[in-house]
């Protein structure tokens, strides 16, 4: 039987299945992605996620030292106004300690006392993440230091009574985040001098803050 288009379809040559999915199998294999640009694909992803990784790092450690920052500058003008009002060099220790030790934030029978000085007392975590915080009014505390070196010359220029911070577990990368922000352009070993001295050994961070 003749076809409208002029041609016989007994004429036509049986379909060849297997050929067909021989060839629609080559294609797809053609078409999909070999084992080495899978692993170039994984190795950048990898590498993507790595430097997202170290910049949100970088961040994270940047507003940390950032917050302990504010708390330097706020208690630099706490001890200054309290030793314009009361002739004394305080000192602040955590909330759970004695008033007595709490100088800027628990009202003192000082005279001239006019406080508080700073909003709130220390508290664990809230005010230094890592760990202790308190502020000496001795800058040779417990003589875990010489003194400041503000100059980097290796002589102690101040000494003495006068206003330190003492931090505990302050990660390295913090502290000479700190120091940068404190002590930028100061000759010799950036962890010993200036205003920033960072005792890794001890687990301390001493900052001068007043005198």
């Amino acid at each position: 039987m003749r076809s409208p288009l002029g041609w016989r379809a007994s004429n036509t040559p049986p379909l060849d299945l297997h050929s067909m999915k021989l060839r629609i199998t080559n294609k797809s294999l053609r078409s999909g992605f070999s084992l080495l640009e899978i692993i170039i694909a994984i190795a950048i992803i990898a590498i993507l996620v790595g430097v997202v990784g170290y910049r949100s790092g970088s961040a994270i450690q940047r507003g940390q030292a950032s917050r302990l920052l504010q708390l330097v500058k706020s208690c630099e003008k706490a001890a200054a106004t309290h030793y314009a009002d009361t002739g004394r060099y305080p000192r602040e220790y955590m909330v759970n300690q004695a008033a007595s030790n709490r100088h800027l934030t628990s009202t003192q029978a000082f005279t001239g006392w006019q406080g508080p000085y700073l909003e709130r007392p220390f508290a664990n975590q809230d005010t230094n993440p890592f760990g202790a915080v308190r502020v000496y009014n001795n800058l040779q505390q417990s003589n875990w230091i010489p003194g400041f070196d503000l100059d980097g010359d290796g002589t102690a220029d101040l000494t003495g009574n006068g206003c330190m911070l003492y931090f505990t577990g302050v990660p390295q990368e913090v502290v000479q985040a700190l120091d940068s922000a404190l002590d930028g352009g100061i000759p010799g070993d950036w962890f010993t001098t200036g205003r920033v001295v960072w005792q890794q050994g001890s687990n301390r961070t001493l900052i001068y803050v007043f005198k």
